[in-house]
């Protein structure tokens, strides 16, 4: 038994030095052979080509809707812009410069002045006060505090729910019958409750406070996406050196935080003239609430009117647009964050 396994022992390892032997001649041969050089070229081609057809497919929905939402839509207003239609002779349009004449008009005969006033409300609302509430509130869930979940989750909630009903349920809170109502009548003793949004005296605050309470949500996400990558080192060792809130807030955060901040100054600035607030759900026909954006919008719902507003908008992009550049100059100098 042992001779019969020994014998096996020494088949195996024959078997394996010729198996190694084979294996080194055909290595040998192979390396005296010339090699085939695979096309580095032809392969580069081919990447390219399928990087160019997923790059083009993922844009193409984009680029229609530039084409048709944005391109389409501005170019046919500068041109409706020097047009008119004349109804005397079969509705036929001709090219003019009055529409020009008749916005000189407007703002010197009309309510436009007041509208502008309006709309810089607006403006001055979401800017000048919504930026810094937002920078507080940002600053307030970044340290953690107790319950800062809870209010996070009751700020979210007027964006969740449907404008109309958000509306709605604000409308029911201040009337005379809602929670505002039974607090200024048993707890002030008012004796009459305003019609809030019917009543030229009050309406327009009204829609500024709506506008102010229900749109913090918006910058709050970026500036808490921005202050999230304030290293906390540089906090660290700035409260070791005695730093306290508002400094960190001015000297650190604001500082680090400032290619967000600056990036909503800019595109408030331009649309200074666009600013507008929920004009159509509470005052659609009071006039003394209207800003330019909504007159704009109004003119277009209800006497489809094209050729003035058009001239508007133009008139307002000629203003608007330097304005954003000088605005953007000004505040890439601000800050520097190298």
């Amino acid at each position: 038994m042992s001779g019969e396994k020994i014998e096996r022992e020494k088949s195996i390892q024959r078997k394996r030095a010729w198996s190694m032997t084979t294996y080194e001649i055909m290595r040998r041969i192979g390396a005296l052979l010339p090699k085939r050089k695979r096309s580095s070229k032809k392969a580069g081609k081919t990447i390219k080509r399928g990087q160019l057809i997923f790059i083009w497919t993922i844009l193409t929905i984009p680029i229609l809707n530039w084409l048709i939402f944005w391109l389409y839509v501005n170019a046919d207003s500068i041109m409706l812009a020097f047009k008119n239609i004349d109804y005397a002779n079969g509705g036929v349009e001709y090219w003019t410069l009055d529409n020009f004449k008749e916005v000189a008009l407007l703002f010197k005969e009309g309510n436009f002045l007041h509208y502008g006033w309006n709309t810089f409300k607006y403006w001055i609302l979401s800017v000048i006060m919504g930026v810094p509430w937002s920078i507080i509130l940002a600053y307030t869930f970044h340290k953690k505090l107790r319950g800062m979940k809870v209010y996070r989750v009751m700020m979210y909630l007027p964006s969740i729910i449907c404008t109309v009903a958000l509306a709605g349920i604000f409308s029911s809170f201040i009337s005379g019958n809602g929670v505002l109502g039974e607090i200024l009548t048993d707890v002030f003793q008012w004796e009459r409750i305003p019609a809030w949004f019917a009543e030229d005296e009050y309406a327009t605050n009204m829609l500024l406070f709506y506008s102010f309470f229900f749109s913090v949500a918006g910058n709050y996400v970026l500036y808490s996406g921005a202050m999230a990558n304030v290293d906390k080192e540089i906090t660290e060792a700035a409260y070791m050196d005695g730093v306290g809130m508002m400094e960190e807030i001015l000297y650190i955060d604001i500082p680090l935080m400032w290619p967000t901040i600056s990036m909503t100054i800019v595109t408030s600035i331009a649309g200074i003239l666009g600013a507008s607030g929920a004009i159509l759900v509470f005052t659609p026909y009071m006039e003394s609430t209207y800003t330019f954006s909504y007159w704009i919008f109004d003119q277009v719902r209800r006497y489809q009117a094209y050729y003035i507003p058009s001239a508007l908008g133009l008139c307002f992009t000629l203003v608007v647009f330097p304005l954003t550049l000088l605005v953007r100059k000004l505040v890439d100098k601000m800050y520097t964050t190298e």
